[in-house]
């Protein structure tokens, strides 16, 4: 497990394992919701995937409603790399948003736990299939995290064409 923590890169723990620690703790304190973990070594996967699925709600959704109401703003990809080759600390400071995008994702989903436990959870229906509504919601949620990546990796790919064409 000690092997698994350490080829984490800083980007996967500010991003995935951080915000999965917060989530499960809060989760634990303020809803009274326990995780059934084993050991340490569970606790630290738990944790982890927690917080890869935060990550991935904090892309596809919350980013993209961020951006429709103007909260945010972000500059054109293209942009972004090119300052990123100049600047390193852009790097440093856009892991660091994405972190505070993740915990602003858990605790937006807190609320949502919460208000599920107090409303919905009393629907027969939904309290009988949770299991699969959950694994129908995290094949959707990572399907569009796929296919988000691979637009970004192609956007990557063009760019440095794009660069490589013009030093020619």
């Amino acid at each position: 497990m000690s092997n698994f923590v350490e080829k984490l890169g800083s980007y996967q723990i500010m991003t995935n394992l951080l915000p999965g620690i917060f989530f499960g703790i809060v989760l634990k304190l303020l809803l009274g919701i326990t995780l059934p973990i084993q050991n340490i070594g569970e606790e630290i996967m738990v944790y982890y995937f927690m917080g890869l699925i935060i990550n991935r709600i904090s892309s596809l959704i919350v980013k993209p409603i961020l951006k429709r109401y103007k909260f945010v703003h972000e500059v054109p990809y293209s942009d972004y790399a090119k300052a990123a080759k100049i600047d390193s600390k852009i790097d440093v400071l856009s892991e660091a948003n994405n972190y505070f995008r993740a915990l602003l994702t858990s605790s937006l989903l807190l609320i949502v736990i919460q208000a599920i436990r107090l409303s919905i959870w009393k629907i027969e229906w939904i309290s009988s299939n949770w299991k699969w509504i959950s694994m129908i919601f995290l094949s959707v949620l990572f399907l569009f995290s796929y296919k988000k990546q691979t637009k970004f990796i192609c956007k990557r790919v063009k760019i440095v064409n794009e660069e490589q064409k013009s030093e020619e």
